[in-house]
């Protein structure tokens, strides 16, 4: 008896991860970087994310990269409200969009970080504070961004002001918070993790400084015509070309 009251559940709760992966899937920032003749993921952090077009794709497809993943990530809750208005769906929907995200089916399993869809899930909750964490967490992000952990400060400080006013205001629904809160630190774990063999961005060939002179046909070319005399004028200012000569007595 016990196993045919929870198949129902079990079934919702399939069906809402099932969702919310595919909804995650959805490779905006791919979508965007390549509607302008840009591979996201050579492009950068190589990251299929909002602030990875932000910076080295353009301002305005970065806000429609953003606006996007906030709906995905929203969409996903709603989708899974749609089976039963039950919170645990709403939660296993929004982490599966994250997943869906990280790994998306849609692009060889490449992604992003995942932390604009985290906000579009807590923003499917609709409650004041957790816009108040948003915001922390946004300005955050613009202070800290030129580190590449600039993300996991806006979400760690955020979701910590969301639990500070929860706390303060005697707010009910812990449960809600300390889902969104657990998916928040799932995502600065995976950011975290991730950047940790973070790589610079490749400079490119042309100015590859690993690129010896010995190896540039060209400089062979040209040096074989010069006496080593010439060749040394040419590296090494001579006196006589610095200062006119002067007179001897």
């Amino acid at each position: 008896m016990v196993i045919v009251d929870f198949a129902p559940l079990i079934t919702r709760l399939l069906a809402a991860a099932l969702v919310g992966y595919l909804l995650g899937s959805i490779p905006f920032a791919y979508l965007v970087a390549r509607w302008k003749g840009v591979d996201i993921f050579a492009t950068g952090s190589r990251r299929a994310g909002t602030a990875n077009v932000f910076w080295h794709v353009g301002r305005r497809r970065g806000m429609m990269v953003f606006a996007c993943d906030v709906l995905k990530g929203a969409a996903a809750v709603y989708v899974a409200w749609m089976f039963g208005h039950h919170e645990l769906l709403g939660l296993v929907a929004g982490a599966a969009a994250i997943a869906g995200h990280w790994k998306s089916i849609f692009t060889g399993f490449k992604g992003g970080d995942g932390m604009v869809v985290l906000v579009g899930v807590s923003l499917a909750y609709l409650n004041w504070f957790v816009l108040i964490g948003i915001v922390v967490g946004i300005v955050l992000v613009l202070l800290f961004r030129r580190s590449v952990f600039r993300s996991s400060i806006g979400i760690f400080v955020g979701y910590g002001a969301m639990l500070a006013i929860n706390q303060f205001i005697g707010h009910r629904g812990w449960e809600i918070m300390f889902g969104l809160t657990a998916l928040a630190l799932v995502v600065i774990t995976h950011n975290i993790l991730t950047h940790a063999d973070h790589k610079p961005e490749a400079v490119p060939a042309a100015i590859d400084p690993d690129l010896l002179i010995a190896d540039i046909p060209e400089v062979h070319t040209e040096a074989a015509g010069l006496s080593e005399d010439a060749i040394l004028r040419q590296v090494i200012p001579q006196d006589d070309e610095a200062e006119p000569d002067r007179p001897t007595h």
